[in-house]
C-alpha cells in the first residue's frame, strides 16, 4: 500500500478508475462511450492533479497492489473531518485479496490520527450493497437536506433528461 500528498499516484487512481467505468458501462447497460465520456467530464485527470497539488496534505492519495499491479485506490480530504471522495478498483485483482477493505482501514486509521472528528464514506443508497459494506466500517447513514437556489429550472430540466436517455438506452443502475 502507498500514499501520497503530492498528486503522484494521481495517475494510477485514474487508470484504475477507467477499468472501474468500464466495468459499471456494462452492469448498467451503458455505451462505453458514453460511460468515459462522463467520468472524464466529472473527473479527468488535470482535475483531479490540481486537487491533490492544490490541497497538498489535505489530499491523499491511496494505492493497493497485489502481486505489482495496481488494485485499489482512493482519494480522501482530509480537515477537521475526512471525505471518502472517490474510489476505483480492478475487481479481479482487489476482490480476492480485500484490496478496498485494506484501504479503508488504513485511511481510516490515518483519519483517527490526524484528528478528523468524522470520516464520510459518501452519498449511497439505503439497503444497497455498497450500504452495507460501508456499515462494516461501523458507517451509520445520516440523513440531511440538499437544496439548490435556481433562477431556472436546471436539476428538474437535467433529472427529465437524464431519465429519458436511461429509458432510451434500458440503463440499469447498479
Amino acid at each position: 500500500v502507498e500514499s501520497d500528498t503530492a498528486g503522484r499516484l494521481v495517475p494510477v487512481f485514474c487508470d484504475l478508475q477507467r477499468r472501474s467505468v468500464e466495468r459499471w458501462a456494462k452492469q448498467q447497460h451503458e455505451p462505453l462511450w458514453l460511460a468515459r465520456w462522463r467520468a472524464d467530464r466529472r473527473d479527468s485527470v488535470e482535475k483531479l492533479q490540481q486537487i491533490a497539488t492544490s490541497l497538498g496534505d489535505a489530499c491523499k492519495v491511496w494505492v493497493a497492489s497485489h502481486e505489482g499491479r495496481p488494485a485499489a485506490s482512493m482519494i480522501v480530504l482530509q480537515g477537521a473531518n475526512a471525505y471518502d471522495t472517490r474510489g476505483a478498483m480492478d475487481k479481479e485483482i482487489a476482490g480476492p485479496v480485500h484490496a478496498n477493505a485494506l484501504l479503508q482501514w488504513l485511511a481510516i486509521q490515518d483519519a483517527c490520527r490526524n484528528g478528523c472528528g468524522d470520516y464520510h464514506l459518501g452519498e449511497t443508497s439505503p439497503g444497497s450493497s455498497l450500504a452495507r459494506s460501508k456499515e462494516k466500517f461501523g458507517a451509520r447513514p445520516v440523513a440531511y437536506a440538499s437544496y439548490r437556489f435556481e433562477r431556472l429550472p436546471i436539476t428538474r430540466t437535467d433529472a427529465l433528461v437524464r431519465r429519458a436517455v436511461k429509458r432510451t438506452l434500458r440503463f440499469r443502475d447498479a
